[in-house]
């Protein structure tokens, strides 16, 4: 019965963000022109939303019992895809498209404010699309191997997201790089590993997995509500 809550709860809240990134989708398309790079927003929010497309694919191979093999693989594309979710908190660096190419001060131009409650909104959905994904994984991987091993899980997959972020912010590298130009990728690791480097991926493996702490204690409290009623 509560695994059953949890995957109503699941597809409740994709269907939630969805519909959430549909209207971002229209106020983009309607008021373009007040929203800097509304497109790329888009664009990444679509990005965001596919790790967690992939999870519920997996869980619903999981739950029967498919080809291990199938599962690894699709696996390994949701982490392939994952880091765009947290990439999205690198969007904030586009507000200042107001002050540098407009001319304008975010903090008094009314208009301006328009953008800024956009872009947050945004950023939030993506995030979310992300956390959820993760929570999903993470939950076939405490149910299989234990609570250790997730926790285990957790950290590394937030440390590879952070190397993820910083390939998607400054090289400029997409997620399917990773099949497309392997070698250049590994290339391009190499040369740019230094302390600097080092700290960004830190500090955004950080935020990752504090982000997914908060959203399981959301999730976890909830579910011993709903276990505590159903007892």
């Amino acid at each position: 019965m509560l695994n059953k809550l949890n995957h109503n709860r699941n597809y409740r809240l994709t269907s939630g963000l969805i519909f959430t990134y549909a209207v971002l989708f229209i106020v983009a398309s309607i008021f373009n022109s007040y929203i800097p790079l509304a497109r790329a927003y888009i664009w990444n929010i679509f990005l965001a939303l596919m790790p967690l497309l992939f999870a519920l694919i997996i869980e619903i191979f999981y739950k029967s019992k498919s080809s291990p093999v199938l599962i690894g693989i699709l696996a390994f594309v949701w982490l392939v895809t994952f880091p765009n979710s947290p990439y999205m908190v690198t969007d904030l660096a586009h507000l200042n498209l107001y002050r540098v190419s407009y001319g304008l001060n975010i903090s008094t131009l009314h208009s301006a404010w328009f953008g800024v409650l956009f872009a947050t909104f945004a950023i939030i959905t993506g995030v979310l699309m992300g956390m959820l994904s993760f929570y999903i994984i993470d939950e076939i991987v405490r149910e299989k191997f234990g609570s250790l091993m997730a926790w285990l899980f957790s950290i590394l997959v937030s440390l590879l997201a952070g190397f993820g972020i910083f390939l998607g912010r400054f090289p400029r590298f997409n997620s399917w790089d990773i099949v497309k130009r392997p070698k250049y990728l590994l290339q391009m690791i190499v040369s740019q590993m230094d302390k600097h480097t080092l700290g960004f991926v830190i500090l955004f493996a950080v935020m990752t997995l504090a982000l997914y702490w908060l959203f399981y204690l959301i999730f976890d409290v909830d579910t011993v509500g709903k276990t505590d009623k159903i007892n």
